[in-house]
């Protein structure tokens, strides 16, 4: 159902480890410099946070990407972690990005991110979301925006 899918699947005062790309491991890290709610982990500059961490894998780009997903999730109802993910690796890292996009130039750019060993990593053995499931994606951007 339509309602259902307007669901928004994050918020800002849910555990981190509830963000997209962040699993327990890498959670407790984050808990020992002080982020353990999605709100700590975007008030934090990504490239101090990479330093703080100690981390040389936790680069200040990635931690970007991660804060790029979390937003996504929060800010595009029936967006799911998953699709945030390949959302950011594809190019796409706002809400205005994804409302403005063109359903099959967005269609396109998440094909070729699917073929990358990230998204092959991000998709697992799950398919690429089809042409009706991106514009759903646009359609949500359009409306959040709006509202």
């Amino acid at each position: 159902s339509d309602e259902r899918a307007a669901k928004v699947y994050l918020a800002l005062s849910d555990d981190v480890e509830r963000a997209p790309s962040i699993g327990a491991k890498t959670a407790r890290r984050l808990a020992t410099v002080g982020v353990t709610t999605v709100a700590d982990f975007l008030e934090e500059d990504a490239d101090q946070l990479s330093t703080m961490l100690g981390q040389r894998s936790l680069t200040g780009r990635l931690l970007k990407d991660w804060q790029a997903q979390a937003r996504l999730v929060m800010e595009v109802p029936g967006l799911r972690g998953t699709h945030a993910q390949l959302l950011v690796g594809a190019g796409y890292r706002s809400a205005e990005a994804i409302a403005a996009a063109d359903a099959d130039a967005l269609c396109a750019a998440i094909a070729k991110f699917a073929t990358t060993r990230e998204g092959q990593s991000i998709l697992r053995d799950g398919d690429t979301p089809d042409i009706g499931k991106i514009k759903g994606w646009i359609s949500f951007a359009e409306r959040a925006i709006a509202a």
